[in-house]
């Protein structure tokens, strides 16, 4: 017997965000997503129970009833060592003014419009509230810079946009451990509007190590409009060609792994090299799809890539002064495992190519 035989393969599942859920009008790529991965996950506070499915009964209830839906909820899932991750990401954040807009200069995020839409709530759960007396130090701080404000449900913190938006890419990033602690293997993915940019700008803040790492690799059409092509036909074809998908996904993050970790002097040569092996076998999937299912050469497709850095956040840099107290509290490590940070991008395409 093989010695892949022998060791069973941990579930690989495209982790939903940076919402809760997705929404009707998304179906059609979360069909695509189970070409390339075992099933869905999403992070859903228990007092959100059900939504997912009043939000997309047509996909969300059929994948839930096929096992092929995982729903984390954070009240358990943000354990211990995730909510001290996420705490830490925002002492270091916090602390290396992420947030800060100085005297009439914008803040790093200004760029993309998101500070300036205002506040917006986020579940107290998935902000790592398991250490409370942690989480109200940061919370406090926050809202010292006007950066938060009380709660007015007791299940949730307002947030400003921005740090809404970052608090969401350090728990998409943290989750892949955590997951692995819980038996799953999960690949951050999203399609959210200038979520490219946003991971891109979030990589290359100044208090993240990984700033000067960060790369990004254009989105090559790897699926086809699925919207109209029942979900029992989707996973059949799935299963038959299941190889091919996984094999691109496979260079994907073999990709980003050689490209972040190479010498400067030598990433446009390996991005150059890769980028065209990648889209070529994009470009064999597509056409794979499209003869399966008949669809017409100007349906829309759905363009894969990746977006990431090397990784090591918290990497031993002392904490600055305004909040030692917390990263005390914090008992901050002085180093941390070099990994790397990446999201999938999914991304419609308006005609197929």
């Amino acid at each position: 017997m093989a010695i892949s035989d022998d060791i069973p393969m941990r579930p690989e599942l495209a982790y939903y965000y940076p919402e809760p859920y997705w929404v009707a009008h998304e179906s059609s790529w979360i069909k695509s997503l189970l070409l390339f991965f075992d099933g869905v996950a999403i992070l859903l506070p228990n007092y959100m129970t059900g939504r997912e499915l009043v939000a997309d009964p047509s996909l969300a209830e059929p994948l839930a009833d096929l096992g092929l839906l995982t729903v984390l909820e954070p009240e358990w899932f943000v354990d211990d060592q995730l909510s001290n991750r996420l705490a830490e990401g925002m002492v270091e954040l916090i602390t290396g003014g992420a947030f800060d807009g100085g005297t009439g200069d914008p803040a790093p995020f200004d760029a993309l419009s998101m500070s300036r839409m205002g506040f917006a709530e986020l579940s107290m759960s998935r902000m790592g509230s398991r250490d409370r007396g942690v989480f109200d130090m940061i919370h406090d701080e926050l809202k010292a810079r006007g950066l938060a404000r009380d709660t007015e449900d007791g299940l949730s913190i307002p947030l400003r946009r921005d740090v809404r938006q970052v608090y969401l890419l350090l728990l998409a990033q943290e989750a892949r451990e955590a997951g692995q602690r819980q038996g799953l293997d999960l690949q951050p993915i999203t399609n959210g509007r200038n979520m490219e940019e946003v991971i891109r700008r979030f990589l290359e803040l100044a208090p993240m190590p990984s700033r000067e790492d960060v790369v990004a690799f254009d989105l090559a059409t790897a699926s086809i409009d699925l919207d109209a092509v029942p979900l029992d036909e989707v996973l059949d074809f799935r299963s038959r060609h299941r190889d091919e998908h996984r094999d691109y996904m496979l260079n994907l993050r073999l990709f980003i792994a050689d490209v972040s970790a190479a010498d400067p002097a030598d990433r446009s040569r390996l991005l150059q090299q890769r980028q065209a092996r990648l889209n070529d076998q994009a470009r064999g999937l597509t056409k794979l799809t499209f003869a399966a299912f008949k669809r017409p050469t100007d349906a829309g497709g759905f363009g894969l890539g990746l977006t990431g850095a090397a990784w090591s956040l918290a990497a031993g840099n002392p904490v600055p002064a305004g909040l030692a107290a917390l990263g005390a509290a914090l008992r901050i490590a002085p180093s941390r495992e070099a990994g790397s940070a990446y999201s999938y991008i999914f991304r419609a395409h308006r005609q197929w190519g």
